[in-house]
């Protein structure tokens, strides 16, 4: 089957590289353009586009997916499917153009999380599975027809890294496995999602990054699980911020008021509103992930409280 494959960031990358490595014809990539990235804000290839230059594969990075030229392009290509991965929304030109439309690799089981956050919301919710569904795109966002979903089990420690790691190579295997399925079968009958269970995983804004210790140890271990290792979630103090980027419960006997520190040569513990929580990694502002006896052996100027 001739393919076109859309994506950007990490998350992607293991589609595109199954779909290289299996019967089926890459015929390009589209990316976005570049981005400005990193410190210095310079523009730099997102890594789908980076990796698609390094393999030869012809890169397409339109302004704008309605762009006239782009879709005489798209449509010159004679793609029998769109694969979408971690990219933008696709306008009707662009996502009916194939024969068998086009295919979204989504890390949830549908129409649970729909959104473009549905990692770091499944942990934020502290649900115990989630799975991967792929559906084939309309125009309403992450709601169209299912033609394949698996479950997952989550760990009870596991974070956004870990998960999203997994999720990308199941999400991958999964896609290929479709593609196959159309090739030989000829046809696939979508599932359609249940309307009354959709839950939403909206963009992630500045201010979920940030720990209220005001609530409960639970809520606060899932915020820091979710946004482990990127970017941090960051407890603040006036004047001070530190990410916290691991932490467990801190067990019986100890308490603290919430947002209270107390710490010793190796530990740091800070109060919620009902269990105490003990930090294990953390990251200090322009400075590498380090263990909390690290942080600590360091001497830094520690706040009494945190917000």
């Amino acid at each position: 089957m001739r393919v076109v494959f859309c994506g950007n960031p990490e998350f992607a990358l293991p589609t595109l590289q199954a779909l290289l490595a299996s019967s089926h014809e890459v015929a390009a990539v589209v990316t976005s353009p570049d981005q400005p990235q990193g410190r210095g804000r310079k523009l730099a290839a997102m890594p789908v586009k980076a990796f698609a230059e390094e393999r030869g594969v012809r890169v397409l990075s339109p302004a704008k997916l309605r762009d006239e030229s782009f879709l005489a392009e798209l449509k010159l290509l004679a793609p029998d499917a769109l694969v979408v991965v971690a990219f933008r929304i696709l306008p009707r030109s662009m996502f009916a153009l194939p024969k068998w439309g086009s295919l979204n690799v989504h890390p949830s089981l549908l129409p649970k999380c729909r959104g473009p956050a549905p990692i770091q919301w499944t942990l934020l919710r502290g649900e115990s599975e989630t799975g991967v569904t792929i559906i084939r795109l309309t125009e309403e966002i992450d709601g169209g027809g299912m033609l394949a979903q698996e479950r997952v089990e989550i760990g009870d420690t596991e974070n956004f890294g870990s998960l999203h790691d997994r999720l990308a190579l199941r999400g991958a295997e999964m896609l290929v496995g479709v593609l196959d399925q159309l090739e030989s079968a000829k046809s696939v009958t979508p599932i359609p999602q249940d309307e009354s269970l959709v839950t939403p995983a909206p963009k992630l804004t500045s201010e979920d990054f940030v720990l209220d210790f005001r609530l409960p140890s639970a809520v606060i271990l899932n915020r820091i699980r979710a946004f482990s290792p990127l970017p941090g979630a960051v407890a603040r103090a006036e004047g001070f911020s530190l990410k916290v980027l691991g932490a467990e419960y801190a067990g019986d006997g100890l308490s603290l008021s919430a947002g209270q520190i107390q710490w010793t040569q190796d530990h740091m513990y800070v109060g919620t509103a009902d269990h105490a929580v003990s930090l294990k990694s953390v990251k200090p502002a322009g400075k590498r992930e380090m263990s909390i006896a690290d942080f600590l052996r360091g001497r830094p100027q520690l706040p009494i409280q945190f917000d």
